[in-house]
């Protein structure tokens, strides 16, 4: 959830870290390939977190490749016994280079003889390489036991990403969203047909950047150390939208969680130019903290319990 709300690196003064790897599949067999690695401490004495994501991104047919580590600070309020309010900031730093031979310019084509040169005179050919630039953001989470709910704004200092600095129309859009998700028991009076802690948790992001709007929901079966959900993810820009369904599994065991998660690709049936690719991610994450042991299959995914 650190992902699209900042806050979430506070929650529960976790300290944990984690690796998440993320092949999304395009038309004509092209992957855009992405790594994301997170990490974050707390202060307990002092009120406060620190989290750290790095999130890196690459595009082999257009050489194409993003890093951007991000730094957010969350402080822990209370509100009431079990409602806890975790402001935060957040300080990124983008990085993005293009291959330039990997592309290709007009004055490559030959229509004569049909060769594509090996060189270009064209003018941007020496402007494209890198582009580095600072995004600013701010987050809130409200959370109880059972519920959380929040708001994140990205991209407040609206930083120029185009190469050359020139071109204001390259400028990153603010993008809003707002969370919320619920827990509840689902074996209450300790059946032996399920596990002791049994429980569904269901959350919704819907964000807006500029023409793009996006709606995330999943619905996630905690049965102990076990889980399986459903997600479903609406996007629309401009004048399409698409839709993806996907599955995902998780298993814990002592400090440790291991996950996976598939999209389905999904292409309207009405509008064929609008295709929905299919996504696989696995991530791998590490519980270091002190009294984690005590949970004893308890695998909740909002809980208070080491606020004390």
């Amino acid at each position: 959830m650190q992902k699209v709300n900042p806050s979430a690196f506070g929650m529960n003064n976790i300290n944990k870290t984690g690796v998440l790897y993320n092949s999304l599949g395009m038309v004509n067999n092209n992957r855009i390939e992405s790594q994301y690695f997170f990490g974050t401490i707390s202060f307990d004495n002092d009120n406060f977190s620190i989290g750290l994501d790095v999130y890196s991104l690459r595009m082999d047919n257009t050489g194409l490749s993003n890093t951007k580590p991000n730094l957010s600070y969350i402080f822990k309020i209370q509100l009431d016994n079990e409602v806890y309010f975790l402001p935060s900031v957040s300080l990124g730093f983008g990085s993005s280079r293009l291959d330039t031979g990997k592309l290709v310019f007009e004055d490559q084509l030959s229509l004569v003889s049909g060769y594509l040169q090996t060189e270009s005179q064209d003018p941007l050919y020496g402007q494209i390489g890198s582009s580095n630039y600072m995004d600013l953001g701010a987050s809130f989470i409200v959370h109880s036991s059972n519920y959380l709910f929040g708001g994140s704004i990205k991209h407040l200092n609206q930083p120029n990403i185009s190469y050359n600095k020139e071109d204001t129309d390259f400028k990153l859009p603010i993008r809003y969203a707002v969370q919320g998700g619920y827990e509840f028991d689902i074996n209450p009076y300790d059946r032996s047909i399920m596990p002791r802690y049994s429980t569904i948790y269901a959350f919704l992001n819907a964000s807006k950047m500029g023409d793009n709007f996006e709606i995330f929901l999943s619905q996630e079966a905690q049965l102990g150390s076990f889980s399986m959900g459903l997600n479903q993810q609406f996007r629309k820009t401009d004048s399409f939208g698409f839709t993806n369904i996907g599955l995902s599994v998780s298993v814990a065991y002592e400090n440790f969680e291991f996950g996976a998660l598939y999209n389905f690709p999904f292409q309207n049936p009405l509008n064929t130019t609008v295709y929905s690719p299919s996504t696989i991610e696995i991530f791998l994450t590490f519980d270091f903290s002190p009294y984690l042991r005590n949970k004893r299959g308890d695998y909740r995914r909002i809980s208070i319990d080491n606020y004390y």
